[in-house]
């Protein structure tokens, strides 16, 4: 019998960007799986599930009530919690309260209500913002909890600290078992594409769409990213939570490390702009560098992204035109 076979399974922000490919992935392993998705709604999507939604059960709740965690992770086997308050640098860098209050919120309350519902197994999806500004690359797990997170990310990296140790703790006082995964950067269709908190890809891609002309990109354009495809995200993220349940992290990205210079180039010529790209050095860059070392994850769950950047850039790009409009 495979992991997931007859399993019941709840998918904590289910319709949004990543927990919408998580369910996909998820439909396509184990026989008589029963998936259920929370989500409160507010920046999931039906049209996120649209292939899927036959197959699922949807509860549209609001995670931030203690109660209605706990009635949702009731009768599940297992809980994939990716529910959570996220923003590009320039929201995360004008908001930390909000950004550690209503994290730290939405994790306690996952956590506490899986305790006590004594479900088999939790996903907690940490963040690679745990890490501090000038960290070891590639950046190893035994560096998450050194000196202060980047101080643009100070508030949600913060809170996935604090997720870390209470899913440590869960699991030393309740006996919970608990996968808890680091992921870097995510892109990829779905992605959201807002203004005020969109991540860069995102941002650069409506923006070039738009024909904007110069094409302003915040920093000096120098910072690195490491940037994971959403399917490789999806794919590598249930691979994990198969193999791991002591609450110790592992970080899930890829080796392709690209500056946020030669990413800005990159969309403009895949999307046969030629916008003139300006920095801007006043606005924050964020870390000066982030490719986390994935060896651990290699090595525990073999894996290895499948999606290079370049053809992640055209997928996005072809999605977001075809539901975007030109």
């Amino acid at each position: 019998m495979g992991f997931w076979d007859d399993a019941r399974v709840l998918v904590t922000g289910g319709a949004g960007f990543i927990g919408s490919h998580v369910v996909d992935e998820l439909l396509r392993r184990g026989k008589g799986l029963r998936v259920a998705v929370a989500d409160d709604l507010s920046r999931g999507s039906l049209d996120n599930l649209r292939g899927s939604l036959d197959r699922v059960h949807l509860e549209k709740t609001d995670l931030s009530v203690p109660e209605e965690c706990r009635r949702v992770c009731d009768g599940q086997d297992l809980v994939l919690h990716l529910a959570a308050k996220v923003g590009g640098v320039g929201y995360n860098a004008a908001h930390p309260a909000t950004m550690f209050r209503e994290n730290v919120r939405l994790d306690s309350n996952i956590i506490e209500a899986a305790s006590l519902s004594r479900v088999k197994r939790l996903l907690v999806v940490s963040s690679a913002c745990v890490y501090r500004h000038h960290c070891t690359i590639p950046t190893p797990e035994s560096e998450g909890f050194l000196d202060w997170p980047e101080g643009t990310n100070e508030g949600y990296g913060w809170a996935k600290r604090m997720a870390e140790f209470e899913a440590m703790a869960a699991g030393k006082e309740h006996g919970l078992r608990c996968a808890v995964v680091r992921p870097c950067n995510a892109y990829g269709p779905r992605d959201h594409f807002d203004e005020e908190s969109s991540h860069v890809i995102a941002a650069l891609i409506r923006r070039v769409t738009a024909g904007e002309d110069p094409l302003l990109v915040w920093g000096d354009g120098k910072s690195t990213r490491s940037f994971l495809y959403a399917e490789d995200f999806a794919r590598g993220l249930l691979d994990l939570f198969e193999r791991c349940q002591d609450a110790d992290p592992v970080n899930l990205g890829t080796e392709e490390e690209v500056s946020i210079g030669d990413l800005a180039s990159m969309i403009v010529r895949l999307a046969g702009s030629s916008a003139r790209i300006v920095f801007d050095p006043s606005k924050p860059s964020g870390q000066p560098r982030r490719r986390c070392d994935i060896a651990k994850s290699r090595r525990i769950a073999g894996f290895a992204p499948r999606v290079g950047l370049e053809e992640g850039l055209r997928r996005t790009l072809a999605w977001y035109k075809e539901s975007y409009g030109a």
